[in-house]
């Protein structure tokens, strides 16, 4: 079925029945609103254009298992395969009895009714609050599509367990129609006094693919989790990561964003003593754009944020990255910063960074700063004196820069380390750096 017929049969007939803690008609009022495009502020650097040139269709009930069986999936271990957006038991790895449990989001509500409550359920959940005093609901259309689409995936960390290995999940896709749209909603909860790492890798795709995480750490809890994303060909990635933070928890985010992907990260810490830290490498190549908007919002008294990104931009593409601080009335002793470093490397890339400051509480520490810049010429005359060509000590300084704040995202991380020498390959075949 396409996706605009789907939309006004619901608005005509019965809404979902598993899905009553959405508000219908907030939700099919922004959905029935043109895609956000460059006139709202957090997606002025990336094109919709292609989403918007399309007509998508949707898949409504889950494939066989047949057809997932058949694939030659790999066995990692501590793994958990979305396919096409759907989780897939029978492919996975994730030992029993380790301290995570998995439920549909539905089996999760039924036993825990009280959980709706914290979902998203409306576009005002994450509405931006202009400087007019107007409420823009714009920027949450891709989410309120996703909770409408998808069924969603819970993954619980029981209280006070500390799993030592890492927990994969793993992003793939099978040849279906490049016109299709997929959502994968997945849900993760950390409880008290738990600990856990988890690594989110996305392989390239021909299609859309809209992606939902709405995270959850409780008093106590640390979840380590690290975004890798392929480069994508001929596919489109609108990505959104959504989490709530409680007393003395913690998260440590880091994002590898490549092209044809937007990243929309909103952190929220909620109680006294909460804790963030975030990293991030965008890169971008061709005439792609790699974009991500993070917003961190602090409410509760003496929460930390610190935000370090690196922007590295090939050819004639554009990376972007929008960085909000947000420190609510009543946030006192809140420390936060944001600092971005763009390195463009041929004369019609173009890289952009804002970060923006919103404090409405004495009593704080805020810093911010962005730089730009090509890479030094005199330095590069130096290593080529010493007989390195130059594409090499290209190269090496460019991986000294993203090394600033971690090469590899994570320690001995294979995944990211091969993604990041893609990207290496691509611009050393590229016989224009700097000209």
């Amino acid at each position: 079925m396409y996706l605009k017929e789907y939309i006004e049969k619901l608005k005509t007939g019965n809404f979902l029945d598993e899905k009553k803690w959405l508000d219908q008609n907030a939700i099919l009022e922004i959905l029935s609103e043109n895609i956000p495009d460059s006139k709202t502020e957090e997606w002025k650097n990336f094109r919709t254009n292609p989403i918007k040139g399309n007509s998508w269709k949707i898949l409504l009930e889950k494939p066989a298992k047949d057809v997932y069986l058949k694939k030659n999936y790999s066995k990692l271990p501590d793994t958990l395969f979305f396919i096409d957006g759907h989780y897939i038991q029978e492919v996975s790895s994730l030992k029993k009895n380790n301290g995570i449990n998995i439920f549909s989001l539905s089996d999760y509500i039924c036993k825990n009714p009280e959980f709706k409550n914290n979902l998203f359920n409306n576009p005002s959940n994450y509405a931006e609050n202009r400087l007019s005093g107007i409420q823009d609901k714009k920027p949450t259309y891709f989410i309120s599509l996703n909770s409408l689409l998808s069924s969603g995936i819970v993954i619980e960390v029981e209280k006070n367990k500390n799993i030592k290995e890492k927990i994969n999940i793993i992003h793939n896709f099978t040849n279906m129609d490049s016109q299709v749209v997929i959502n994968p909603y997945i849900i993760i909860i950390c409880k008290e006094g738990s600990q856990v790492s988890f690594q989110e890798i996305s392989h390239n795709f021909d299609l859309w693919n809209n992606t939902l995480k709405e995270v959850f750490i409780r008093k106590d809890s640390k979840l380590t989790f690290a975004s890798l994303q392929e480069r994508i060909s001929t596919g489109i990635k609108t990505s959104a990561f959504n989490c709530h933070i409680d007393e003395n928890a913690e998260l440590n985010l880091k994002i590898l964003n490549r092209e044809r992907s937007k990243e929309d990260i909103r952190v929220f810490l909620n109680k006294e003593n909460s804790k963030t830290n975030i990293s991030g490498i965008v890169l971008s190549n061709n005439k792609d754009e790699s974009d991500v908007f993070c917003k961190v919002t602090h409410k509760g008294k003496d929460s930390k944020s610190d935000q370090k990104w690196r922007l590295i931009s090939a050819k004639t593409s554009k990376t972007a990255i929008n960085g909000k601080i947000c420190v609510n009335k009543n946030a006192k002793g809140s420390d936060a910063s944001f600092y971005s470093k763009s390195l463009l490397l041929n004369r019609k890339a173009t890289s952009f960074s804002k970060p923006e400051l919103e404090i409405l509480e004495d009593d704080v520490k805020c810093r911010h700063g962005a730089s730009f810049g090509e890479i030094d010429n005199n330095i590069l005359f130096f290593m080529q004196s010493r007989g390195i060509k130059k594409k090499d000590a290209i190269i090496l300084l460019i991986r000294a820069f993203i090394n600033e704040i971690g090469l590899d995202i994570d320690d001995n991380n294979e995944f990211s380390k091969n993604m990041i020498d893609d990207f290496f390959k691509q611009i050393k075949e590229n016989n224009n750096l700097y000209e």
